[in-house]
Formats: structure tokens, C-alpha cells, sequence
């Protein structure tokens, strides 16, 4: 799997094409990665390997070892890539029954310079053939389902496909989709060749060329901020989550609906933001000899701890007390952890029957959230009042 990125990349287009300077604001500062991206990255190697021996014939076993070997690997994840596999297996024998013929590229690297400056990236599988291309990704985030229509990172590939194949097909439309197993979300958009160009040339062209001169204007918001790496330094994000401080702390019941809505909409992003301020100041102060105005650094709270268990446990039993009283009983691990080990299917199929779901307590969402609406009792009686008949 390729490891160098581009200035204007696909992952980060829903970024840069609408806050055009975040990229060079972000340029040089480090990707400081986290658990989640570690595990996708690998979950995106297993995956590939699994198709590289299905469909090229290649010897994994070494490769493979080193990914169960990984301490992030789990049966769970095998099992989501063998169904990432697979729903590639039957897209594959679609377009051979329509065509006849097909030919596959995995991690294939895709030019689109064209239209965006040093513009490259990678797609995870394209399936090529007269009329249709398709271009999969696989997302391995257990976030929020992700939509392949009018999606710029799926739009970018297909791009990136058109320049790489157009001389070897006779390319019309482009089926993107997206594949997120840990969801059990598939998404999928076709686009035509001519959409896709128009899209390419009269907004992502201009877009892409002021992002890399660093020009426009910023846009800060909940979804252009989630991933940027100068978040924490960002002055225009700044002055958009204080832009609450014009609410003046005002009680909620002063507050209208609307006021109020406004307020649900920027808290997680607020809060977000205020994090990873605090988490670049420590580091500034910590690791770089930065000082603040007003505030100092001190020695946090330390937690006790035994040195040497085995010892302490002897130590008790010579002391008369039982080892029955001085060690925790067994504990069954938690289901997500247990689904790692023994398997999401393989756990249902053996005891599936003795886990059950609670209820979750209420809690306030956005209305794009899919969870279906609870019917509080202020609700039934508007729903039965609207069942009226008028006469």
C-alpha cells in the first residue's frame, strides 16, 4: 500500500474544496494518527491480501502472518475482509456476466493532475470493463455510514480511472461505492462520464487551484474541521465556535427553540475544539518549553500502583489472609472485546440467544441520525390529535 500522500488528496477533498486554504495551513504539520487509523490501516492491508491471492494468484503467507501477528488484528476483522471479499467476488461475476470479460486493479494508484495539481491518490479496487467501471472503497471506521453520491473522494478516483483506462475502454459511467462492513452500510452512485467531467472542469478545477495556492476563504464547520490537522491552531475555527459567546451564557429557558437547536448543533464540535486546544498547549508546554500567559505547569494527579503483584500477594498470604480475598474473581470479557476473539458471527451462532440489548436512556440527536424517533407521550397525543378527523 503506497504511504505517500498528496498536498490535495482524495480523503481530504470534502475538506479543500470547500476551505480551500486548510491545506496549505495543514501542510508540515505532523499526522499524529490514533488507534483507530492504525486498525483501518491494517484492516486495508488484510483486505487487499485477500483479493491479491483470489485474483492475482499471489503467495500471502508470509504477509499475512505479519498481519495476524499485528496486535490489532482480530477474527472480527477477518471476517469483516472475507465479506469485503466477497461483495467484490459478486461484483466481479456482475460485470462478467454483462461483459464477458473483466480486468481488476487492486490498490491501484490513479492520476487526476489534470485537474488538480500534483493530484494523485489510491483506489482499493476497480473492476474494468466496456461501459461501466467500477471503483469500490472500503471504509473500516465504525463512525457514521458514509455515501458514495456526489461523494469528491469517489468522484476523484473515478477521474483518476478515466485518465489511467480511457485508451483501453470505452469508458460511459463510473459505479462508485462504498463498502463499510463494521456498518453493514454498502452505498453505491453512478455517475456518467460527462457528468463527471463537467463536475471536474468548472468546479473542481478552480477550486483545486486556489486550495493549492493556499487562496480563498476559510469555511470553518463541524465536517471541514473533524480530520484538519491545524484544528487546534485554526484562528478562523477559533472564531467560529466562541461565535456562542454573542449567546451570553443566556439561561436555556430564555432561550427559543431555534437559539436552542443552534446551540445542540455546535456542541460536540465545541468541545472537539476546545480539546485539542488544550491537547496542543500541554504538548507546547511539555515537550517545547512554551509558556502561557497566566497558566504554569504542575505535577497531575499520580495514581498508586503495586510494583511487584506477586510479591504483595505473598507477602499477604504469610500475613494469613486468603487468596480468595485478595484476587479479583474471573471476569468474562466485555462482547466488543470477546466479538475480537472469538468472532462476531461465531459469538452469535454459539450465544447469541443469552445477550440482550438494553434499552438506552433518551438522548437528544440531529434528525439525520438513523435511529428511529422515540414516541415520548407529548408526541402520541400530537399524533393522535392530528388522527382527528375534522368535520
Amino acid at each position: 500500500m503506497p504511504n505517500s500522500h498528496a498536498l490535495l488528496g482524495p480523503s481530504s477533498a470534502h475538506r479543500w474544496l470547500i476551505c480551500t486554504p486548510s491545506a496549505r495551513l495543514e501542510e508540515g504539520l505532523p499526522d499524529t494518527g490514533s488507534a483507530y487509523a492504525a486498525e483501518g490501516t491494517l484492516a486495508h492491508r488484510l483486505g487487499e491480501l485477500l483479493l491479491r491471492t483470489e485474483y492475482e494468484c499471489d503467495d500471502i503467507s508470509e504477509e499475512l502472518a505479519e498481519v495476524e501477528a499485528d496486535p490489532q488484528y482480530s477474527i472480527a476483522m477477518l471476517e469483516h475482509m472475507v465479506g469485503y471479499a466477497d461483495f467484490v467476488r459478486e461484483r466481479a461475476a456482475e460485470v462478467k456476466d454483462r461483459c464477458g470479460a473483466l480486468c481488476m486493479h487492486i490498490e491501484q494508484r490513479v492520476d487526476f493532475s489534470e485537474y488538480v495539481p500534483d493530484g494523485f491518490g489510491t483506489a482499493d479496487c476497480v473492476i474494468l470493463a466496456d461501459g461501466l467501471i467500477d471503483v469500490i472503497d472500503l471504509k473500516y471506521g465504525a463512525g457514521i455510514p458514509v455515501k458514495a453520491e456526489d461523494n469528491p473522494q469517489m468522484k476523484l478516483y473515478a477521474l483518476g480511472c478515466l485518465s489511467a483506462f480511457d485508451l483501453f475502454y470505452d469508458i460511459t459511467d463510473i459505479r462508485m461505492t462504498i463498502y463499510q462492513p463494521r456498518l453493514d452500510s454498502i452505498s453505491t452512485a453512478v455517475i456518467s462520464r460527462g457528468e463527471l467531467e463537467e463536475w471536474a472542469e468548472n468546479f473542481l478545477k478552480p477550486r483545486a487551484a486556489l486550495a493549492y495556492a493556499g487562496g480563498g476563504s476559510f469555511a470553518p464547520s463541524e465536517a471541514t474541521c473533524k480530520w484538519c490537522k491545524a484544528r487546534a491552531l485554526c484562528k478562523a475555527r477559533a472564531k467560529y465556535q466562541l461565535e456562542l459567546a454573542v449567546k451570553d451564557f443566556q439561561e436555556p429557558a430564555l432561550m427559543d427553540k431555534t437559539e436552542i437547536a443552534e446551540v445542540l448543533t455546535r456542541i460536540p464540535d465545541l468541545l472537539a475544539w476546545a480539546n485539542k486546544v488544550k491537547e496542543y498547549a500541554e504538548d507546547a508546554a511539555v515537550n517545547h518549553g512554551v509558556s502561557f500567559p497566566g497558566w504554569k505547569l504542575v505535577e497531575g494527579r499520580a495514581n498508586r500502583r503495586y510494583v511487584d503483584e506477586g510479591a504483595i500477594a505473598r507477602l499477604l498470604k504469610k500475613a494469613g489472609f486468603a487468596a480468595a480475598d485478595i484476587y479479583k474473581p474471573k471476569e468474562l470479557l466485555g462482547i466488543t472485546a470477546m466479538e475480537k476473539l472469538v468472532g462476531v458471527k461465531k459469538l452469535e451462532e454459539l450465544a447469541g440467544c443469552l445477550i440482550e440489548k438494553s434499552v438506552g436512556a433518551p438522548t437528544l440527536v440531529p434528525e439525520s441520525d438513523k435511529r428511529p424517533e422515540l414516541n415520548t407521550a407529548a408526541k402520541a397525543v400530537s399524533d393522535f390529535e392530528e388522527d382527528i378527523p375534522l368535520f
